[in-house]
């Protein structure tokens, strides 16, 4: 018989040490900056001291830069508060502190830092899980993302991105509005004519995005 595997648990990370107080500083001053070469550099130093780890002040800091403007840099911040979410293979955590704090500030999201959060998803479906570990810390994401799924003046791409993120982190509550938006769109695809192009590539795009999705939630009730 196999023995049963005990998950250890992750040790707690110390704060930042008093003597790098001052390379912490100045870390924070370019990422909270105008320029974007020295909110990048900054947030590279920040990681380096693994202050996002360590510190509540800098996690609830990079919580709030989620709509950062650059794509390719806010991937990398909220690649940063997955790890802070979810413990790395270094066997590390942080404290209940840094957690507390970062949840509460992650927990008041609204429809635009999911929107930003979906946009780094589009970009690439590869990072679906640091996006939906930094999503489901959020009362308020599947609502959200009901909203932003069944808005047509929002990108097809982004609408994808809504439906891959509530069928991986398993809103429940979003099949009904998914259903509605299915017939929805299947309609749409019996009035389609030629002269429509824009609209079948928006409905071609969807429905099987929709449909994998409540697949995958009915096969989380059963």
């Amino acid at each position: 018989m196999a023995l049963k595997q005990v998950d250890k648990i992750p040790q707690t990370l110390k704060g930042i040490p008093k003597r790098r107080y001052e390379d912490l500083l100045c870390a924070l001053e370019d990422f909270v900056g105008p320029n974007h070469q020295a909110r990048t550099r900054g947030l590279g130093k920040l990681l380096a001291l693994d202050a996002h780890r360590r510190s509540p002040l800098v996690a609830t800091i990079l919580a709030d830069r989620i709509s950062e403007v650059d794509l390719e840099l806010r991937l990398t911040i909220v690649k940063a508060l997955a790890m802070v979410l979810k413990p790395g293979v270094d066997g590390l955590g942080p404290s209940d502190n840094v957690n507390r704090w970062l949840c509460h500030d992650l927990g008041r999201m609204r429809t635009r830092d999911i929107y930003a959060l979906l946009q780094v998803l589009a970009n690439s479906m590869e990072y679906l899980e640091p996006v939906c570990c930094v999503m489901a810390a959020c009362s308020f994401a599947g609502e959200n993302l009901e909203r932003i799924i069944s808005d047509h003046k929002n990108d097809v791409s982004i609408r994808i991105a809504a439906a891959e993120a509530i069928g991986r982190i398993g809103f429940l509550d979003a099949e009904a509005t998914l259903k509605a938006l299915l017939r929805r769109l299947s309609d749409r695809k019996k009035d389609q004519t030629p002269l429509t192009p824009e609209v079948d590539q928006e409905v071609e795009a969807l429905l099987p995005a929709i449909r994998k999705t409540l697949h995958i939630l009915q096969e989380a009730k059963d």
